[in-house]
């Protein structure tokens, strides 16, 4: 394995997300960011972030080795001319942007404060962009789907669709093997339509691209969706969603809105659940910033940021631009506080590390799944850090 992508460096600004696993995991378009990347340089990659997530990911046998490695800003994006650079660099060479940010290094070197700031000889590259953080995905997402779209469709062929659906710029739908559709309304006539493998779509439902749904996951019957949204694998949705990134494994299943807002992993949205995403006044969303601890002004529209394993009860009204973090039971009357730290029991600090981790396994339970031990550990190094 050469090709070791780093999230160490930007992934404060990925929070929540990137609490319980790397950055690498995030997904935006159709495919995370590891996936992506080993799209671009047709090979597998590692995975280096700070200790406490590091247990997560095998292959960590790279560590260990003296083997020159190349050494990748996971929150780059990845482009046929970046990649040549990549591969261009020799032992001791980085790769920068014109701005001076760093892309990669080929080093021997297994200390990031060494692949960082050791003088190694800089090669520079023009026309380079970076994710900043986790609200810029939603921001990118429509590009991200077309990008990935196209990357499919050059390499796999879409299965026919049934004659029962209506259906709007046919050759921007892709639609996997395994998948079923049947009496939806599909126009991706102002972006691609992706839906995965054994996905279902039920009756009823429209939706309007760009949209992607990933391996396993169902829209219930009559769901509204409008781009650019992205459901990942196994989750289920229902309801009205727009503008919306769902990570995997997790259900948004009845009625209610979603908008200008992330998912994480093995979340639950309970019937009736809203958010809002714009203020009655018009006015700047502020969104809390977890790693600086501050309130960021953003722009006009933001739903809400949910960290994994988090879950709403029915009727929940989310305020414009919260901030849900890990673990969080949330439940209460009228509009919710905008910023719910991690293991929070309906709005408040409480949620017992030993149920939370029986709670997960519960809802994990109910996709085939079961949580692990070194998911354990992470829950519980973040509940230590966080009382």
């Amino acid at each position: 394995m050469q090709y070791i992508l780093v999230d160490i460096v930007d992934r404060a600004n990925f929070y929540p997300f990137s609490l319980t696993r790397s950055v690498a995991e995030c997904r935006a378009g159709i495919f995370t960011f590891q996936e992506r990347w080993e799209q671009y340089l047709e090979a597998e990659t590692g995975i280096y972030t700070v200790p406490y997530l590091q247990t997560l990911y095998e292959n960590n046998e790279y560590l260990n080795t003296s083997d020159p490695l190349y050494f990748i800003n996971i929150t780059c994006i990845p482009t046929e001319d970046i990649i040549a650079q990549i591969k261009s660099l020799n032992i001791g060479e980085k790769l920068i942007s014109s701005s001076g940010k760093w892309i990669a290094t080929k080093s021997e070197e297994r200390s990031l404060t060494k692949i960082l700031l050791a003088n190694y000889a800089p090669k520079t590259i023009e026309n380079v962009t970076f994710i900043d953080n986790a609200v810029h995905l939603i921001k990118l997402n429509s590009a991200f789907i077309q990008r990935d779209f196209n990357w499919v469709k050059a390499n796999r062929v879409s299965q026919k669709l049934d004659d029962s659906n209506r259906v709007i710029e046919i050759n921007q739908i892709f639609i996997e093997e395994g998948a079923t559709i049947s009496c939806a309304n599909l126009n991706a006539s102002e972006g691609p339509i992706y839906i995965g493998r054994d996905a279902v779509v039920m009756e009823g439902v429209s939706i309007r691209g760009p949209f992607a749904l990933g391996h396993k996951g169902v829209v219930k019957m009559n769901t509204s969706i409008y781009g650019a949204t992205t459901i990942g694998p196994f989750c289920l949705v229902g309801g009205e969603i727009k503008n919306a990134i769902i990570m995997g494994y997790s259900n948004k299943g009845h009625e209610g809105y979603l908008g200008d807002s992330i998912i994480g992993y093995w979340c639950n949205l309970g019937a009736g659940t809203c958010n809002s995403n714009i203020k009655n006044t018009g006015g700047k969303v502020q969104l809390w910033n977890e790693s600086e601890q501050i309130w960021d002004t953003i722009g006009q529209k933001m739903g809400m940021l949910v960290g994994d394993y988090s879950r709403f009860a029915i009727q929940s009204r989310i305020n414009t631009g919260s901030y849900i973090g890990v673990s969080a039971n949330v439940f209460g009357m009228g509009l919710l506080p905008k910023n719910l730290p991690n293991f929070t029991w309906g709005v408040l600090p409480g949620y017992r590390i030993d149920k939370a981790i029986d709670d997960i396994n519960n809802w994990m339970m109910l996709k085939g799944k079961a949580i692990n031990e070194h998911e354990k550990l992470v829950l519980k190094h973040l509940y230590q850090n966080s009382n």
